[in-house]
């Protein structure tokens, strides 16, 4: 991204650390964005409302109401809106939370200055946006991280409602769908999803190809675009992402 399409970019920062948001934005500005602030989710709430902001950076541990709860409510007004968390503290729970709600990312305090502009470019749409659908925390940060760096825009769900939320205020071009998940199965979550967004294209993600093997059957007779087993292989799953774009095209 050139910095003439950065400075049309406008970040509002929402942290009640007012010595770290002054440093923050000022190394943002010399990047190039137009960079607005807050210090609490309120004042986060009203900028919202009245200015067009591309993305948001936001602190999860804030007084008054936090970080996520402030995402909560900014999803009511600009739900497509992509937002990032930062935090100092160990909120696995909250950070978690904040994931599931549809944060694009959270991003440990101190920041790596690389990693945070690499992920602000990767939030902002640009490319094929892909959901993955896993319960398998860890997988899919490794894929976010990796596909992240590739280009491609990842948001995560952990389990078919979140899946459904997103889809709804979302148009994801790829699902990668694990099969075992929790309360829904893999089959349900695809049938859910398909009448939401019947053109996106379904990789399945299995590490019971075997055990799992009627449920697969359907899902690919469904319409499903292939299958991978986990461990998952990079360089294939790329492949397979080349491919659907070029045929998209």
């Amino acid at each position: 991204m050139d910095k003439n399409m950065k400075k049309n970019l406008r970040i509002l920062l929402t942290d009640d650390n007012k010595e770290f948001s002054d440093n923050l934005k000022d190394i943002l500005e010399l990047k190039g964005y137009e960079v607005l602030m807050a210090h609490d989710g309120f004042k986060a709430l009203e900028i919202i409302k009245d200015n067009k902001v591309d993305l948001i950076l936001m602190d999860i541990k804030m007084p008054v109401m936090n970080g996520v709860e402030t995402y909560k409510q900014i999803k009511t007004i600009v739900p497509s809106t992509p937002v990032i968390m930062m935090t100092a503290f160990a909120l696995e729970e909250l950070i978690q939370e904040s994931l599931q709600e549809g944060a694009f990312a959270c991003l440990r305090k101190p920041l790596d200055f690389e990693q945070l502009f690499t992920t602000i470019e990767n939030a902002l749409p640009h490319g094929s946006m892909i959901l993955i659908v896993d319960d398998d925390v860890d997988l899919c940060s490794n894929l976010t991280d990796m596909l992240g760096r590739k280009g491609y825009s990842i948001s995560v769900a952990f389990d078919c409602v979140t899946a459904l939320e997103k889809v709804k205020v979302n148009k994801f071009d790829i699902m990668l769908l694990d099969m075992k998940l929790p309360a829904l199965n893999g089959f349900e979550t695809y049938q859910a999803i398909r009448k939401v967004c019947p053109d996106i294209v379904v990789i399945i993600i299995t590490g019971y190809a075997s055990d799992m093997e009627e449920m697969v059957t359907a899902v690919r007779e469904q319409g499903a675009y292939t299958l991978l087993e986990k461990p998952i292989q990079i360089d294939s799953l790329l492949k397979l992402l080349e491919n659907i774009q070029k045929s998209k095209k």
